[in-house]
């Protein structure tokens, strides 16, 4: 039987389990329909899966992969810095969102951040971190999108173009069939493929690596530098890469909707707080493998001519049939589920903080069926014009969002003193302050993440100094909650 179509038959069943548990979810969300985190019901399992999954991207399957094949062991410091910026995360602030989200009744960022305050500030905040969210989750989803093309065009031999139709073609379906639930549920089942196909790779290139007459060659040609962790880097330089890529990880936490969307979703804060070594276990099991895949790689197979579609020319190359078809719908669903995500996030912001905020009479056609129709050819244009790596669009759209939400969102769920002036300044330093600082050429030295919160948290504090009023834009029931 030929092998093409064997894994091609694997990759259509996984097709078919994705869009049927998109089609369940969406009959099971009837009675919850006018809310969009699905009641509000999920358990540790379903946040921490859906939101590792989310977490994920195709960054792990193509840009983790390139930058372990060309640059070596020191690209496994990347997700070592990440899980310092997720501990502190961990233990400060999701059950924090969870409790303010279930007080607040917010559904989406926006929403969280305008709670308490009113007029013009409240207006004001809501528009520009809706802003902020669509374009930076429009560069985010460009990244999935581009992944997704690169992926296929190498497992399928695919033309770029047909490739990228299919791929987005497939996501922006399901994802107008589930809505949000149907996000949940898929990413779930794609999280659990994700640590199957991750666990067959990585054996597959260690047993293949230690067979290869050449490998030791390979890797020293590669450079004297390639199993170095820190080569040529100064103390202070290795301290601000890390320094600067954990506050990027805390401000992914904090400002990334499609994200906190889960923690805003779950029954309660003890269920939020017992989803953490869920989350954070599969986010470094994943992305530290796929590093070390990247690098081994490199001994195996040393003239692949796209590092980044490093992945799919293994697996066509060394698989069998099944297992190729098995890989191939583990690294659509990985993409899937992050790009799945990131337009029902879009989605989510613009219909509830835009159209039912200023245009209530138009919220009936605003449906996230209709904007998630709307919202997936928009981030294709994106992608066509895009110039750049899947790892450069996926860590400067992440860097962006968390350098102007991070701050507010903590300080809101922190019930930090802050009024609406403060809170809106806070988010445009944070963003002005990141575009200059890479602008000016520094963000190699430390991340634009960990400038733009300082300055950002900054701004917060004098602008509520130099206030007089004595609005705080704190809630009426402000008393802090037991959920640290």
């Amino acid at each position: 039987m030929n092998q093409g179509f064997v894994s091609g038959a694997v990759f259509a069943l996984s097709l078919i389990l994705t869009f049927g548990i998109a089609v369940i979810a969406r009959r099971s969300g009837r009675e919850s329909i006018t809310d969009d985190l699905s009641g509000r019901t999920l358990s540790r399992w379903l946040i921490g899966l859906s939101a590792g999954a989310t977490a994920n991207s195709g960054f792990v399957v193509a840009g983790a992969v390139g930058l372990g094949y060309q640059y070596g062991i020191q690209w496994v410091m990347f997700p070592i810095a990440w899980l310092l910026g997720d501990l502190v995360f961990w233990r400060w602030f999701p059950q924090r969102i969870t409790a303010v989200g279930h007080h607040s009744g917010a559904v989406t960022i926006s929403e969280l951040l305008r709670y308490g305050l009113s007029g013009r500030w409240a207006s004001s905040i809501s528009v520009l971190a809706t802003v902020v969210i669509v374009f930076g989750l429009a560069g985010y989803t460009a990244a999935q999108w581009q992944a997704g093309q690169t992926f296929l065009t190498g497992a399928f031999e695919l033309s770029a173009n047909a490739a990228l139709g299919l791929f987005a073609l497939l996501i922006i379906a399901y994802s107008s069939i589930g809505g949000f639930r149907g996000s949940v549920y898929v990413d779930t089942f794609q999280a659990i493929l994700r640590l199957t196909g991750t666990l067959l790779v990585l054996i597959s290139v260690i047993w293949i690596s230690a067979r290869e007459p050449e490998f030791r060659s390979n890797i020293v040609s590669a450079g004297p530098g390639f199993l170095n962790p820190l080569p040529g880097a100064s103390l202070v330089g290795s301290v601000g890469f890390i320094a600067g890529w954990a506050a990027a990880a805390l401000g992914f936490g904090l400002g990334q909707p499609q994200i906190v969307s889960r923690y805003l979703a779950s029954c309660s804060p003890d269920e939020t707080r017992a989803a953490r070594w869920i989350y954070i276990g599969f986010v470094q099991i994943t992305w530290v493998a796929m590093t070390v895949f990247g690098v081994l790689l490199r001994g195996i197979m040393p003239d692949i001519a796209e590092p980044e579609a490093g992945l799919s020319v293994f697996v066509k190359a060394n698989l069998t049939s099944v297992l190729a078809g098995v890989i191939v719908a583990d690294v659509f669903g990985v993409i899937a589920s992050t790009a799945n995500s990131l337009l029902i996030s879009m989605a989510q912001s613009i219909k509830r903080d835009i159209v039912e905020h200023f245009f209530p009479a138009g919220a009936r056609l605003a449906s996230l069926t209709n904007l998630t129709l709307v919202a997936g050819p928009v981030t294709i244009a994106v992608t066509a014009a895009a110039d750049s790596t899947v790892a450069g669009l996926a860590m400067s759209s992440v860097s962006m969002i968390g350098a102007g939400l991070a701050v507010p969102v903590m300080i809101k769920v922190m019930r930090w003193r802050h009024t609406g002036a403060s809170l809106n300044g806070a988010l445009v330093v944070g963003i002005a302050s990141a575009v200059a600082w890479v602008h000016f050429g520094l963000s190699e030295y430390l991340n634009e993440a960990a400038v733009g919160m300082l300055l950002s948290a900054v701004a917060n504090f004098a602008l509520l100094r130099a206030s007089k009023t004595t609005d705080r834009g704190r809630p009426a029931t402000s008393g802090r909650t037991s959920t640290s």
